[in-house]
């Protein structure tokens, strides 16, 4: 039986629901752009940048270390949700299986960004990825800022 945990943070920013939620998907291609301390590219292999079911690459500095996490893209444009399925890359050394979901939530004049990572581990020691909570923080300020100056 699958042991599946999860792991979740929000982060408030001061986008337009839909302008943050149109940036990350449509223009992922400028994220490396703007946190480049943090990402360092994104390749699509299948579809496009603006498509559901592309298969894009992203290359990112995971406490120190270059890393890629190449994932299956689904899109809810109704709930402003982009769920990423980990089909190869270094997280696959650690887990069994590993899904980022993205759901930008309107929040007054703003919105709240939470990001969901839902994972299995190969064994039981290896840890929960808590790592990302921080990169996904900073990833989410710099694609906000991105927003409100470049809206």
């Amino acid at each position: 039986m699958a042991n599946i945990s999860k792991l979740q943070i929000e982060v408030e920013v001061t986008s337009e629901a839909d302008e943050f939620f149109n940036t990350y998907r449509a223009k992922a291609h400028i994220v490396p752009k703007t946190s480049s301390e943090n990402v360092h590219g994104v390749e699509i292999h299948e579809g496009d940048f603006d498509s559901a079911g592309a298969i894009k690459t992203w290359t990112f500095n995971l406490d120190g270390k270059i890393q890629t996490i190449k994932g299956k893209i689904e899109v809810d444009e109704e709930n402003k949700t982009i769920t990423s399925t980990a089909i190869e890359g270094d997280v696959l050394n650690l887990y069994k299986s590993f899904i980022v979901i993205l759901q930008i939530i309107p929040n007054g004049e703003g919105s709240l960004v939470r990001w969901t990572w839902e994972y299995e581990k190969v064994d039981d020691d290896v840890p929960d990825p808590k790592k990302f909570q921080d990169l996904a923080a900073n990833l989410t300020k710099d694609v906000d800022s991105y927003v409100v100056n470049n809206g």
